[in-house]
């Protein structure tokens, strides 16, 4: 009887309780590796706006209060935001290879919960929440120099002290007015 034994295979229960054990741990797994997944990204984007704000703040700091969104003259510019934080400038903001201040970010960041090529782009206006509309990866409010994540998910509790209760005004002050805000 026991060699007649060894030649079956398993039988269908056999197979039945193994495959049963297999679900029920990657009912308990699964959803723990996804959480990891977000978790991990919640984290990047925390220690990544917690670096951009920082490094911003060091910015306005050796340049006399004025934003990385202005240029040399005090002018709004933009496109030169990143180039600002990333590169060289003079005290006054121009940028130069052989500036004294910079660079404050080695690498602009992406935002983990971004998607595709906006990631790692940044939305300019006046208000000081971003609206979260998923169309870049980071808001810059050009009132308060505050930066903040513009993506749905993962900006729970992110958002600058203290501008959770005020109302969102989206007027867009003129660049005289924004010259000289903190």
């Amino acid at each position: 009887m026991c060699a007649a034994r060894r030649g079956r295979a398993f039988t269908l229960i056999e197979l039945m309780i193994v495959l049963t054990v297999l679900a029920i741990v990657a009912l308990i797994v699964v959803p723990r590796v996804i959480n990891a997944s977000d978790e991990a990204k919640e984290s990047a984007l925390r220690t990544d706006l917690t670096m951009l704000r920082r490094q911003i703040n060091l910015y306005r700091l050796q340049h006399g209060r004025r934003g990385p969104h202005r240029d040399e003259k005090g002018n709004l510019d933009t496109p030169g935001f990143i180039a600002r934080l990333t590169g060289r400038t003079d005290p006054d903001g121009k940028l130069d290879a052989n500036g004294s201040c910079g660079p404050y970010v080695t690498v602009w960041p992406t935002n983990p919960f971004g998607s595709g090529t906006v990631a790692g782009d940044v939305a300019f206006a006046a208000a000081p929440v971003p609206p979260r509309d998923d169309t870049t990866g980071w808001y810059y409010s050009k009132v308060t120099c505050i930066i903040s994540p513009n993506t749905t998910a993962g900006a729970e509790d992110l958002d600058p002290p203290g501008v959770k209760a005020v109302a969102v005004d989206a007027i867009e002050l003129g660049p005289a007015r924004l010259i000289g805000s903190p």
